[in-house]
């Protein structure tokens, strides 16, 4: 049972499970999960927040009110997950006297008497029994909203939703800035930009299809840049590929380098739906370039006009969109100072205030 509000919002100790850490480290939307908790811990002093996580994160501030644990990764295998979830976490979160637990692991306990907001990166791993535990569900666009009032039966006053934000080290750059990438990257050329994750074969193989139908049609000396990892697939599909000499492979591991290989490019070409996909475009839209998308996307949700969309994922259509941005130069920068505006709406600080305002909400 949850403790009297009278009591909870006059000092709570609010226990926060961050990401779990990869060999990778933390992925964009992980990282804009680490830095939004601590905004949040940042501007309510009066709280406790007990951190529980397996990482110590990059920036790790050192506030007053935080108290950080470490525990093991959560292991893999479903017994001891729910051992975790269901015994340890519970005894853990009863040891330091946790008045709220929010979880942005995909998962919370059975097992806990006390409120519990889980946020879904991930609505494939959402189990229905964490999803009916939770009191309240944060997800990062409408899209998944959607989806678990669909799919899952959710009522709608039960899910919020908190858009992530770019990352503020994007920022635009100058021409002699761009020229010296272009230089380093892709022979002096001017590139077409895939900046975030592919989340299977088929979406690598359709890139090259609409980077082909581009060529093809324009006959120009345009790159495409992939700044995510080449692996033996990745190789063998462009061994046979007609253009594969203008396709160049960056596994850039310094965000300062990612940010200006971002502002560089001609255009960010994102022609799937996924969360990395979603932030990939903000750090575009701050970084002064366009981006094409999906129309049925989450960068539709918050981009509207500032974007350029492809109806279908049908690779013709992908390309007829990168010609587009290529011969309509003054389309092209309209999107551009568009882009920027709707990037600076969202930020770590907003997302923050939201996830307050939702726990304010559902406590009262």
């Amino acid at each position: 049972m949850r403790k009297p509000l009278r009591l909870t919002l006059l000092h709570m100790n609010i226990a926060v499970a961050l990401p779990g850490s990869s060999p990778e480290g933390f992925d964009s939307i992980g990282k804009f999960i680490v830095e939004t908790s601590f905004f949040l811990v940042r501007e309510h002093l009066d709280h406790k927040f007990i951190i529980i996580t397996d990482k110590r994160p990059a920036v790790h501030p050192f506030y007053s009110n935080i108290e950080t644990i470490f525990v093991k990764p959560v292991s893999k295998t479903a017994l001891l997950k729910k051992i975790w979830w269901d015994i340890r976490l519970p005894a853990l979160l009863k040891k330091v006297k946790a008045d709220l637990f929010i979880s942005f692991q995909d998962a919370c306990s059975g097992r806990t008497p006390i409120a519990q907001f889980l946020f879904i990166r991930d609505i494939e791993k959402a189990k229905k029994t964490h999803v009916r535990n939770a009191q309240l569900l944060l997800v990062p666009n409408d899209w998944m909203k959607r989806k678990l009032i669909e799919n899952y039966g959710v009522a709608e006053k039960k899910i919020a939703v908190i858009y992530p934000a770019a990352n503020k080290i994007f920022e635009p750059i100058n021409e002699e800035e761009k020229a010296a990438i272009k230089n380093k990257y892709s022979e002096g050329k001017e590139f077409f930009l895939f900046n975030s994750i592919f989340f299977g074969q088929r979406a690598f193989i359709d890139l090259l299809k609409s980077f082909s139908h581009f060529k093809k049609r324009q006959q120009s000396n345009f790159n495409l840049l992939l700044t995510t990892p080449v692996n033996s697939f990745f190789e063998k599909s462009l061994a046979g590929y007609k253009y594969r000499s203008d396709v160049k492979f960056n596994d850039v591991t310094h965000e300062a380098e990612a940010a200006l290989i971002t502002a560089a490019a001609y255009a960010v070409v994102l022609p799937f739906n996924t969360n990395e996909n979603f932030i990939a475009a903000l750090n575009a839209m701050r970084s002064g370039v366009p981006v094409i998308a999906l129309k049925k996307s989450a960068i539709n949700e918050v981009a509207k006009d500032a974007a350029l969309y492809a109806e279908t994922e049908t690779t013709k259509e992908v390309g007829e969109k990168m010609m587009q941005v290529y011969t309509n130069e003054s389309y092209r920068f309209k999107l551009i100072e568009k882009g920027k505006q709707v990037a600076a709406t969202y930020t770590n600080e907003k997302a923050a205030e939201i996830l307050w305002q939702s726990i304010v909400n559902v406590l009262e």
